[in-house]
This record gives C-alpha cells, structure tokens and sequence, in this order.
C-alpha cells in the first residue's frame, strides 16, 4: 500500500499566489524621438528616418502584488480602440483594448497591413504616396478588416503571410 504524508499532499497541490498583477497601464506618451535618450538610440540605429506621426514614446508601469511599481518606456502607437500596440525589447503587446490602426489618407484608395512595421518599410519606399492605410494589428480582426476595405474602390494588400484572396473575393 503506497500512502503518501497528508502535509506533503498538500504542499505539492497548493495554489500559488502571482507574484504580478495581471496588466499593465499607460501614464502618459510623447512624439516619437521627445527623449534625447530615445532618439540617439534610433539614430544610431539607422531608424530615424522611419519615424512617423502615429509613433510614439509610451511610458507605462506594472503594479505588482507588493505595491511595488515598475516603469518602463516603449515604442508604440495607438488603436481605435483607445489602446496602445506597444514594441519593447522584453515585451511586444496590447494595453488595453485590442483593435486597428487607420490612418486617413485619400477616400478611393486603402493599403491593408498586418503590422505597423510593415507599414513603415512600405512608407519609406513610397513618401509621395498617401492612400488611407488600414493596419491590422492582430489577425483576428481580419474578418473586419474585410468589411472595412469593400467601401473603397481600390484595395492592396501589403503583407505576404496571408493569401491575397482574403481580401479580393467578395470585396
């Protein structure tokens, strides 16, 4: 008969506390580059001249269970949906709602893009150019994405991880 100690049971079954509150908040944002700090790292980068008015410095902290605050300081944007798309070293996500990104630009004419990153090297290649740009920011917004780009004459995809009839059929 195999019997195992009540206590050990119960220690190795026991819930553990998280160490961190589950979210994080944003405090405040600055142009893109505001920083001194932040601008000679995408200068000596070779990353200034992607800079663009929906890039922003995003400062924001995480509260952790022991009141303890962590601040950090990233590169973001915003969504519609009042959320921040944020890219950090340690950390590429959401604060707050998730939703699109749209950048008005000429009525007839919509350029649909999965990442803001791509958007970027796209832009740079093409500074003369000014269609509205639709910028996904997470894939399940895809089915809305379509919807979105059947009220414009003119659509391109400008992504290759999704097949170009995504947006074609029905459109």
């Amino acid at each position: 008969m195999n019997t195992i100690n009540a206590t050990q049971n119960d220690y190795r079954h026991r819930k553990r506390k998280a160490a961190q509150l589950p979210y994080y908040r944003v405090q405040y944002d600055l142009p893109l580059g505001d920083t001194p700090s932040v601008r000679t790292c995408l200068e000596s980068n070779g990353l200034w001249e992607l800079v663009t008015a929906p890039l922003r410095e995003v400062y924001y902290y995480k509260v952790y269970e022991n009141q303890k605050r962590k601040n950090f300081c990233a590169i973001g944007w915003p969504n519609e949906n009042g959320g921040w798309e944020i890219r950090h070293p340690r950390y590429i996500g959401c604060i707050g709602l998730k939703g699109m990104t749209f950048i008005a630009g000429k009525p007839d004419r919509l350029l649909v893009f999965i990442d803001l990153t791509d958007y970027l090297c796209w832009q740079y290649d093409h500074k003369n150019d000014f269609p509205s740009i639709l910028i996904l920011n997470h894939l399940e917004f895809l089915p809305a994405a379509r919807k979105r780009a059947a009220k414009f004459v003119s659509v391109t995809v400008g992504f290759d991880r999704i097949p170009q009839n995504l947006f074609t059929n029905g459109v």
